[in-house]
């Protein structure tokens, strides 16, 4: 039997993918199915070694210890789960810093085509560390409100060209300009504040004044 199969292959699909694959959900069940077999084999073995001993209790304590014929098993048993324990908590971690990565590139819009990629867990952590950013962000103190997406130098200008370039944007809801519609390929005058997450994580692109 191929031990840690699943579990690697969680991995290879974290590198083959440009940003996250799909949830393994059925990859990740059957790498924990594996670490609870492993446990098993391994609570029976301690559990035979255990009744080895009491039968050569009356031997020297020099003498006792584990059967030598069950220690090979025992150490592929522990590695086996050890294994699969750190490709799932390297699977799940590398998602994690992903997720938060992407909060901070689209100021806590989460982008169509990323939600089904996640699990519901994966879900609920992007919404509870949005909140959590969003708490934090008004405990400015003096100063206010503190937008952490906004950029480290003050803008020139208030207003920006931009062109859509990602497709399912669908519609934002402006400040001064209502609702406006981002399909691919068109171009609008819109407030930086409103679409510089936008800009910043790709979506859309600002021109210059000599390529409008």
């Amino acid at each position: 039997m191929n031990y840690g199969t699943r579990a690697r292959d969680l991995l290879l699909e974290l590198k083959s993918s440009d940003f996250l694959p799909a949830y393994n959900e059925e990859g990740v069940r059957a790498a924990l199915a594996e670490i609870n077999r492993h446990t098993d084999e391994l609570t029976d073995l301690i559990r035979a070694a255990n009744r080895t001993r009491g039968n050569t209790s009356r031997q020297p304590s020099s003498q006792q210890g584990i059967p030598i014929e069950s220690r090979p098993s025992m150490i592929l048993h522990d590695a086996s789960i050890r294994r699969n324990k750190r490709c799932l908590l390297a699977y799940h971690a590398y998602r994690i810093d992903r997720l938060r990565n992407l909060r901070w590139e689209t100021s806590g819009t989460m982008p169509v085509h990323v939600s089904p990629l996640l699990s519901e867990a994966e879900l609920e952590f992007f919404r509870a560390y949005d909140k959590l950013v969003a708490e934090t962000s008004l405990l400015g103190g003096d100063a206010g409100i503190l937008d952490y997406n906004a950029d480290m130098l003050p803008p020139t200008e208030n207003f920006i060209m931009v062109r859509v370039v990602e497709e399912g944007l669908g519609k934002i809801e402006t400040e001064s300009c209502g609702v406006v519609e981002l399909e691919v390929g068109t171009m609008h005058y819109l407030p930086r504040g409103d679409v510089e997450g936008l800009v910043r994580r790709g979506a859309l692109v600002q021109l210059s004044g000599e390529e409008c």
